[in-house]
């Protein structure tokens, strides 16, 4: 079951900064007192696994500052509150690897946690082609590199994979259980 976190209409922003805000309110809990709650609300954004016409499914390896070289699916944070998620995706794939496609599928979207307010769309792209040259912006460094579906999952045992913490078990499972391996396999290939 996916909770959805919600942002009670008497919450008072307290803090808002470029890619988060903060609210506040008082809720009476259980036993009849009032307590402050609070809720980050983060920008939502979308990412892609990218698959190529040969099969092979397309990466990132990532140099940001402040944090440690890391490997993501192509994607990243709306441009604006009222991006369409399936155009942010489109826009981020093209720009942090030049590819396109015109068969983008919706997969899952992951709507944060209790304390966290967020929606992450992921999207399968099918027969990517490479069409654009690559514009990453000043605060990032990007390597494209291909794995094969087998090589995917094995990521989920890999630290530096840590940008899909929530992508991390359903990776996981696809290597434990042969069931769900071919399940994962049907949703990315169609076969």
């Amino acid at each position: 079951m996916t909770q959805k976190s919600t942002i009670p209409k008497d919450a008072e922003l307290m803090f808002s900064w470029i890619r988060s805000q903060i609210y506040q309110w008082d809720q009476i809990v259980y036993d009849g007192s009032i307590r402050r709650f609070e809720l980050i609300r983060f920008v939502d954004g979308a990412f892609v696994l990218p698959i190529l016409s040969d099969g092979r499914i397309l990466l990132t390896r990532q140099e940001q500052p402040g944090r440690s070289l890391f490997m993501s699916l192509p994607g990243g944070s709306f441009d604006s509150p009222d991006e369409d998620p399936r155009e942010c995706a489109l826009r981020e794939l093209r720009e942090e690897t030049g590819y396109t496609t015109d068969t983008l599928v919706e997969w899952m979207t992951y709507h944060g946690t209790n304390n966290v307010h967020t929606q992450v769309h992921y999207y399968i792209a099918h027969d990517c082609k490479h069409e654009w040259e690559i514009a990453w912006d000043g605060g990032e460094k990007i390597e494209l590199f291909t794995v094969s579906f087998d090589e995917l999952l094995e990521l989920s045992s890999d630290p530096c994979f840590h940008h899909h913490w929530n992508l991390l078990p359903i990776l996981y499972e696809a290597r434990l259980f042969p069931d769900k391996k071919e399940a994962l396999r049907k949703i990315l290939y169609g076969v």
